[in-house]
């Protein structure tokens, strides 16, 4: 894969670039990331994620050895390094080397990766994807960590049964996100989503102030108690967009006509959005 890395000022390729085995990313998973991506090969709301990246380093405590001036720059340079028609950044800031093998010594690693991107199947669009439920809670919602451990796990037994996804919950029953997108439900005609204990994705706002224009719209606690009176169901992520879930565990669902009025709507806005970029 053509992947291309920022780190120490230099931009090198995937393959050569090294961070220190003592890194606290790797000996205790410390650190935040951001992941997105480019329309017609310019990024969509670069700025937006440069500032969740910065406020989710400030949640776990971590400082951002670079301005969120200097990341857009880094950004758009890697963008153009590439030459590819669409790429994927993920921003990662880590805890740096620690003597303690345990805390930060005020040395946090900045680097940056860039690959071309890959959309989803069209398939998963068109039909929608299965998920299933685990219980597990992310410790700090409001910031993106590299901590994605249980995630990884439940990934691994979803695909074991077919499920493209992963919807946790609490061990209250209330439902959250998945590992990487936000959820929405559908229920008597009203679009719900998960009010707290979670991130409030990038792409998660601007649907919500897209169906607020022509939807009824509730942020609330979802239980896993609903989920067979749900009349439809989506995930929203920078790359999933707007994708219609068919499936939660063993329960159908329909696509019906609000969520593929929101795909397109996204569709639209993402257009605009390039266009006067």
């Amino acid at each position: 894969m053509n992947v291309w890395v920022y780190l120490d000022g230099k931009l090198v390729p995937g393959n050569q670039a090294k961070i220190s085995a003592l890194d606290l990313s790797i000996l205790r998973g410390y650190g935040v990331n951001d992941f997105l991506r480019t329309y017609g090969g310019t990024f969509f709301r670069l700025k937006d994620h440069v500032i969740r990246f910065q406020r989710s380093a400030e949640e776990v405590g971590l400082t951002l050895p670079k301005s969120k001036e200097e990341i857009v720059t880094i950004a758009n340079e890697m963008r153009t390094h590439l030459s590819l028609p669409e790429i994927s950044l993920k921003l990662m800031l880590t805890g740096g080397v620690s003597p303690d093998q345990y805390l930060p010594a005020d040395n946090p690693t900045f680097f940056a990766v860039a690959y071309p991107f890959v959309p989803f199947p069209d398939v998963y669009f068109q039909r929608g994807i299965k998920i299933i439920t685990e219980c597990y809670s992310r410790p700090i919602p409001s910031a993106k960590s590299i901590h994605y451990l249980p995630a990884i796990v439940a990934m691994q037994r979803a695909k074991k049964v077919g499920a493209v996804d992963v919807l946790f919950h609490t061990q209250e029953g209330v439902l959250l996100e998945t590992g990487t997108a936000n959820f929405f439900a559908i229920r008597n005609g009203k679009i719900i989503t998960p009010a707290s204990q979670i991130l409030r994705g990038i792409t998660r706002q601007i649907v919500l102030g897209l169906a607020q224009k022509i939807f009824p719209v509730e942020e609330r606690a979802l239980h896993l108690e609903e989920i067979p009176s749900f009349d439809g169901a989506f995930l929203t992520s920078t790359n999933k967009e707007v994708m219609p879930v068919s499936h939660i565990n063993e329960h159908t669902l329909p696509i019906p006509q609000q969520i593929r009025t929101l795909m397109e709507d996204f569709t639209q806005f993402v257009r605009a959005s390039s266009r006067n970029s």
